[in-house]
């Protein structure tokens, strides 16, 4: 287990007391391999789910239960994960009918109403539960993903540890990025440095040529380009290290010196990301951070004032267990910041070219004030 006891212990009670609040006798919570459909089941027992689909059951009063998907993890969940008790969906039922068990045990628990949380159920795992059950459940993700906004100490060392991670990843992959180089293989080696340092999950994306732009590891890897000078290099690393929880380092590089509308942009972002921060205070809405982002950008001619129908476009998000958690940091969310919450903050311009410029700034908000986890220069690093 990366977390003690005590911070379990802290979760069940906290996700306890917002099902008493709903009216909700037990919980069924969800996780999945998806980046943002995970962090549920990891928060409740530590437990990561990096292949199969798999839930546990939370009462209001009693055992913890997880259900997994054969006897090896089971094995390995009753050393290391925190639930009280281990059980095993059978292969069949796994395909067919894969929440019966979860479903059966509920109705062992007594009558009362049942709650589902986890972002990444599936539709057969929904219909599976809600046939057994004979009723529909009452979804509690946005009271969870509540709770899971505002980090504890503990939590936010381990975020902590995650942004460094990235970063030191990212240092590395930077030394391999030359003239005559191929980029997926740097992301190859970079990969293997990530795993070294204990990085449980890695997500990449990765594109480079002429103009800067974003792509997915699938497009790079279609495209198998050979870097050049003059080329821009795009990079995108969001690995979760040892204990799950995620960082971001988003940044650009340049083959020899960078065009100079390039580096005005990019230094431009770097401003939007500094009078967002500024925002970063206990009282404050979330929506003050985007707003501030946005004014900035305004100021240095890099957008244009919002009319009434334009919709405001997000400039980061919470992250944690998940790659993208709540608060999503767009104009008008009234979310009010407290201490313990986690920013992302990468707002972007779009040149006349075609050009993508954005970075990524990590922030916290601790008892102190705000502090800034990331620690590159806010300038295209030229290799």
């Amino acid at each position: 287990m990366y977390v003690s006891r005590e911070e379990i212990g802290r979760r069940w009670g906290a996700a306890r007391r917002e099902m008493e609040r709903a009216g909700v006798g037990a919980l069924v919570a969800f996780g999945s391999p998806q980046l943002m459909a995970r962090g549920v089941l990891r928060w409740l027992v530590d437990w990561p789910t990096p292949v199969f689909e798999e839930y546990l059951v939370l009462p209001l009063d009693g055992p913890v239960t997880l259900f997994v998907h054969d006897a090896s993890e089971a094995e390995f969940a009753r050393e290391f994960c925190a639930a009280d008790e281990v059980r095993v969906i059978p292969a069949l039922e796994y395909v067919s009918d894969p929440c019966r068990r979860a479903a059966d045990f509920v109705r062992e628990l007594g009558p009362g109403a049942v709650g589902t949380a986890g972002r990444g159920m599936s539709a057969g795992f929904l219909a599976s539960l809600t046939r057994n059950l004979g009723r529909a459940a009452v979804n509690l993700d946005p009271q969870l993903e509540r709770l899971r906004m505002v980090k504890s100490p503990e939590e936010m060392r381990l975020s902590e540890a995650a942004v460094r991670l990235n970063e030191d990843v990212f240092r590395h992959y930077a030394g391999l990025v030359r003239p005559g180089g191929r980029e997926v293989d740097a992301v190859a080696e970079a990969s293997r440095f990530a795993l070294s340092l204990g990085a449980e999950e890695l997500y990449w994306m990765s594109a480079s040529g002429p103009v800067p732009r974003l792509a997915l590891m699938a497009q790079a890897r279609g495209e198998g380009h050979v870097w050049r000078a003059g080329d821009c290099h795009s990079i995108i690393l969001e690995h979760a290290a040892a204990g799950g929880h995620m960082g971001e380092t988003t940044h650009l590089l340049s083959l020899g010196r960078p065009k100079e509308e390039y580096a005005r942009a990019f230094a431009a972002v770097g401003e939007a990301q500094t009078a967002a921060a500024s925002r970063i205070r206990p009282g404050a809405t979330v929506g003050e951070l985007a707003d501030a982002a946005e004014e900035a950008l305004i100021a240095l001619g890099y957008a244009e004032r919002r009319g009434p129908d334009v919709p405001p476009a997000p400039i980061g998000h919470g992250q944690g267990l998940d790659v993208w958690e709540v608060p999503c940091i767009v104009s008008g969310d009234m979310t009010p910041m407290v201490p313990g919450m986690r920013f992302n903050l990468h707002p972007s311009v779009r040149l006349k070219d075609g050009a993508v410029i954005t970075s990524c700034d990590c922030w916290a908000l601790e008892e102190g004030g705000a502090r800034r986890l990331s620690t590159l220069p806010r300038e295209i690093l030229e290799v």
